[in-house]
């Protein structure tokens, strides 16, 4: 069984801090390379299992006046995106650090049509959770499902299982960032 190494557990509060202080650093930019090959994998093998068409990574920046989208799946060109941290479900997920799943986004007046605009799509189902790094909130992980126009019939829409699923990943991507954080923060070659 593994047990708290004492001589380290002596430096567990500076280490929190260390780690806070430098979560509390990272950007939009500064994000990239934090995730990885390992983190891309676990986002495209989220976005089969829940037949989504997209997946993003969007974090606040650094005033909190706009998410910023940090990843994007399968379309790159959406990385670098902005929406203002008062508008659309997204921000709304970000403010209440609540998940969100909804189909038939497209007939929410709360949806912020800009997102749409800029992929030239539709958002139908949209599941939105709260993004953390080192316990803080910073973001938020979004999955969508997409049609080309109003006349194509919607996809399938997402369930609570796949919203909890989309939980789960948020969980998961914040160890990652967190273990890399750390491993920098320690000089650890793992």
């Amino acid at each position: 069984m593994i047990t708290p190494d004492p001589l380290l557990s002596e430096h567990a509060a500076s280490i929190e801090r260390s780690l806070a202080t430098a979560a509390s650093k990272i950007g939009p930019t500064e994000f990239g390379g934090l995730i990885g090959d390992p983190g891309m994998s676990v986002i495209r093998s989220a976005m089969d299992c829940l037949k989504a068409d997209s997946m993003s990574i969007w974090l606040a920046n650094k005033d909190q006046t706009h998410l910023v989208v940090t990843h994007s799946e399968p379309d790159r060109d959406f990385i670098g995106y902005e929406q203002p941290i008062t508008e659309g479900l997204i921000s709304l997920a970000f403010a209440s650090e609540q998940c969100l799943c909804e189909n038939q986004v497209y007939l929410n007046a709360d949806h912020s049509k800009k997102a749409d605009q800029a992929m030239s799509q539709i958002t139908c189902a949209l599941i939105a959770a709260p993004f953390y790094i080192a316990g803080n909130l910073r973001g938020v992980i979004s999955c969508v499902q997409l049609k080309d126009s109003v006349d194509d019939p919607d996809p399938p829409g997402f369930t609570a299982r796949n919203m909890n699923r989309i939980r789960r990943l948020s969980t998961v991507m914040e160890r990652l960032v967190n273990y890399r954080l750390l491993t920098t923060l320690l000089d650890l070659e793992i």
